[in-house]
Order: C-alpha cells, then sequence, then structure tokens
C-alpha cells in the first residue's frame, strides 16, 4: 500500500461516514474529505484530487452514487468503489455499467474494504502506467497524427492484434485502450444481422468474408452499430514494423446537411448575442464553458464568480448555480429539448427577474452544446403587474357602477309611478308639466347611457380575457 493513499468519502449516513473514516485512519489511509451528495462530492473531488473514493449508492439529493462516480471517473479519472445496501440486479446492473473500480455490499468488514481498497489502487496504478507508455508513444509521433483525429481510428499490429485507439474511438465503442490492447481486432466486428442480402457474406470454408458497407460494431454495451471501414497503412523504418490504421465510421451518423459542430459556431452564436446585448454563454459535454460573451461575463462578475472561475468546470463554482443548474443542463443533454425558465432574484430592495432561454446545439442527432441566453424581463413583469393593478382598479370600477345601475333600476320604476300620478292630477300648471317632460328626458338619458356602458364594459372585459390567454 502506498504510504498515505488519500480517499474521498461519500455517504448520506454521517455516522456511516465517521465508522468508516476511523476504519480508513486505523488502516494508514488519509481521508482527505466527507460528502453527503453527488454534487458535493464531484466538487470536493476536483478540489482534493484523492486516489480513490468510496461512494454510496443511495445518496441525499437528486443525483445518486452512480451518476456522481461516473462524472468523477469522467473528469477526474479518479477509481470508484460503490458502498451499497441494495442487492437488487437493476442497481447492480446500473453500477457495473460505468466499470467502477469495486463494489461493496454493506455491511462489509474491514478486510474486505482494505482488499478492495488495495485491489482498486493497483488496478489503476498499472492502468496509468500502460496509459503513460501509450501516451509516450503517441507524444513522440508514432499516434500524434490521429489522436485528435474526430474519426475513430484503430491501429493493429500486422497479425491483426489492437495496438492504439484514439479517443473517438473509445467513445464509439465504450471501450478503454487497456480493455482492447492485444485482442484481435475482428473480436471488435461482426456482419449486420439485418443485412437485406445474403450474398454479401460469402462463405468458404472457414473463411467468411462481409463487404465493407455490411458490418457492424460491437460495443461494450452488447449493442451493435453499423459502421463503414476504411483501411491504410502506418509505415515503420523497417518492414516488419508495418502497422494497418483502420477509420470507422459510424454510418447511422453520416446524414444529408450534418456538420461538425466546431468552435466556429460557438464564436458566431457569442458575436450574434452581443449584438442584442443579451448576455450568453455555451456549455459543453464537460459542463465547462465553451464561451461567453462580455455581457455575461460582467453579469457573472456581479454574482461573485470572475473569469478565472468560468475557465473552472461549472460545478466546482457554487455561485453558477444561479446560471445553470448541473442537474436541469445534464437532463438537457439527455433529452435534447429547448427550455426556458423565469427565476427571481433580489437586487438590494428590488426585486429583478431574468428569462433563461436555452438551446440544445447538436452534431448528427446527438447534443453536444447548449446555449444559454439570458434576458431581464423585470420591466415586462413590472408592466405586467401594473396592467394587472389596472384591472383591479376597473373591477372595482365596474362593481361600483353596476351598483349604481341596480339602484336606477330600482328608483326608476317609483319616479315613473310619481310622474303618472302627477299627469292624472285635476290641478298642474305649466312649471309641473316642465318638471315633467324634464324628468322624463333625464331617466332617458340614463337609459341610453347605461346601454352604453354596457357596450364599452363588454369590450373591455372581453379584452382582459384575450390579454390573460397571451
Amino acid at each position: 500500500m502506498p504510504p498515505g493513499s488519500k480517499i474521498l468519502i461519500v455517504e448520506d449516513e454521517m455516522i456511516i461516514s465517521m465508522e468508516i473514516k476511523q476504519k480508513l485512519h486505523s488502516m494508514g489511509y488519509v481521508t482527505v474529505g466527507q460528502a453527503i451528495t453527488g454534487e458535493s462530492a464531484i466538487q470536493k473531488a476536483g478540489e482534493t484530487m484523492p486516489d480513490l473514493v468510496l461512494m454510496d449508492i443511495r445518496l441525499k439529493g437528486d443525483m445518486d452514487g452512480i451518476t456522481a462516480g461516473k462524472r468523477i471517473m469522467d473528469l477526474y479519472d479518479i477509481p470508484i468503489i460503490f458502498l451499497t445496501a441494495h442487492s437488487d440486479k437493476a442497481t447492480l446492473e446500473r453500477a457495473i455499467s460505468v466499470s467502477p473500480s469495486g463494489y461493496l455490499l454493506k455491511p462489509f468488514k474491514e478486510r474486505e474494504l482494505m482488499t478492495n481498497i488495495e485491489m482498486s489502487l493497483h488496478k489503476d496504478r498499472v492502468r496509468k502506467k500502460l496509459h503513460e507508455e501509450v501516451t509516450s508513444q503517441a507524444d513522440s509521433g508514432l499516434y500524434k497524427d490521429i489522436a485528435s483525429s474526430p474519426v475513430a481510428a484503430i491501429i493493429t499490429t500486422g497479425a491483426g492484434t489492437i495496438e492504439y485507439q484514439n479517443p473517438a474511438a473509445g467513445t464509439l465503442s465504450g471501450y478503454s485502450l487497456g480493455e482492447l490492447q492485444k485482442i484481435p481486432f475482428s473480436m471488435l466486428f461482426e456482419e449486420i444481422s439485418s443485412a437485406e442480402s445474403e450474398s454479401t457474406a460469402v462463405p468458404h470454408r472457414s473463411l467468411r468474408v462481409i463487404m465493407p458497407d455490411q458490418v457492424a460494431l460491437k460495443t461494450k454495451g452488447g449493442t451493435e452499430i453499423p459502421v463503414m471501414l476504411s483501411t491504410g497503412l502506418v509505415l515503420g523504418e523497417k518492414p516488419e514494423e508495418i502497422r494497418l490504421l483502420y477509420l470507422v465510421r459510424d454510418t447511422n451518423l453520416q446524414e444529408p446537411g450534418d456538420k461538425y459542430l466546431g468552435p466556429d459556431i460557438v464564436e458566431h452564436l457569442i458575436t450574434f448575442t452581443e449584438t442584442l446585448n443579451l448576455p450568453a454563454f455555451v456549455i459543453d459535454k464537460g459542463m465547462m464553458l465553451a464561451g461567453y460573451n462580455e455581457q455575461f461575463a460582467d453579469v457573472a462578475r456581479n454574482a461573485g464568480i470572475s473569469k478565472y472561475m468560468l475557465n473552472r468546470p461549472i460545478f466546482e463554482t457554487s455561485h453558477f448555480q444561479v446560471f445553470a443548474d448541473m442537474q436541469e443542463i445534464q437532463e438537457m443533454f439527455r433529452s435534447g429539448d429547448n427550455d426556458s425558465r423565469i427565476k427571481k432574484f433580489k437586487r438590494g430592495k428590488d426585486l429583478v427577474f431574468l428569462q433563461f432561454d436555452r438551446i440544445p446545439l447538436k452534431k448528427y442527432r446527438e447534443v453536444t452544446h447548449i446555449v444559454t441566453i439570458i434576458r431581464d424581463i423585470t420591466n415586462e413583469k413590472k408592466a405586467f403587474a401594473d396592467l394587472r393593478q389596472m384591472e383591479d382598479t376597473f373591477k372595482e370600477l365596474y362593481d361600483t357602477l353596476e351598483k349604481l345601475n341596480t339602484l336606477y333600476k330600482e328608483l326608476k320604476r317609483p319616479f315613473l309611478e310619481m310622474i303618472q300620478i302627477v299627469l292624472k292630477a285635476d290641478q298642474k300648471d305649466r312649471s309641473t308639466d316642465e318638471r315633467v317632460t324634464h324628468i322624463m328626458q333625464l331617466i332617458s338619458d340614463l337609459d341610453v347611457a347605461w346601454v352604453e356602458y354596457a357596450q364599452v364594459r363588454d369590450t373591455l372585459l372581453l379584452a382582459g380575457d384575450l390579454i390573460k390567454k397571451q
């Protein structure tokens, strides 16, 4: 055991976490941190860079241990041992799918814990040493030309055993280089099972010919991907040093109009949003900012985020949760759907409303980046609030007028009866007739006014309904 191997504990039960810490201390390990959620585990892994992480699968919060462990392995290449009290098939399959270094069922004995830790640390050292050797070869120029290629590439010896694969090939197959080295290249491929023509595979004794457009790549997950193979040569100084270069293209992705999403499109988007004077930023699948404009830099600075912090993974900057919740972003990468949300903030004594419009960018059919454009809609919200206040005022006025209308109707009948009595009276003079005529005109004018009021009322009510629907 290397002296003082550093271990991060991720366990939401604090008593269990402390017990594990004591066991690790007694075995000579150093506990560099304890976390209770998946998000905090990712952050602490980046801060402390432990040699190994003990990860409970069931954690508090939205992110479970399997998701957090996968993210830590992808970002920091740190081995993970999963701890769980659940041995159901579904949990086990999910855990295995992320290729952990170990898997321990609770409760476990101290000896079991130590054995798993030592085996995991040993495998990690061997794997990294092998990776360093391969990287050394790549840096020396042997694989340098294909290491950064976006096209999946595999190099084999003259005898057909795999010697190297670039990162694009690893992404396509799901295998690491260590898993593929020294195995026959042919073990990765099969004839497409749904091929329409049987004549493309020509049996000849033990020989089987598969045409280039009928090849399927067998991935680590057990699926088959239709691919097109192209072959080249890697020539050494001596004839016996010849190697074969295979380019593997996923035919599912080769559709008309598909284009590589490079830095140019991100730059154009940022320039476009700067012209509109809207803060904007772009996040890639590694949860890094692929670009942002000056308007967003100013907004981030006001939130306590420096430009240096903007160059770090977003989950390492706690304040960045204001602009992009990691769970929401990860869900968008999975679903590929647009998203729009309004968030409320307090600036001094005032409330500020910001609308976050998120747009996924896709390469072929896979989301590679997510663009976020921020709009300050505080004035719109205030205008809407003023409109609601005006609506309330109108409603009060409407209620008052309706009450007056009711009172008028109640008074109108006695007035008319009184006028009839006056008109029938034996004694009446000219002034009486004039007063009666005047009252009758007032009643007529009020009737017309109420008709006009009803028309205006109905128009305003209709307009209010249309505004609410918008």
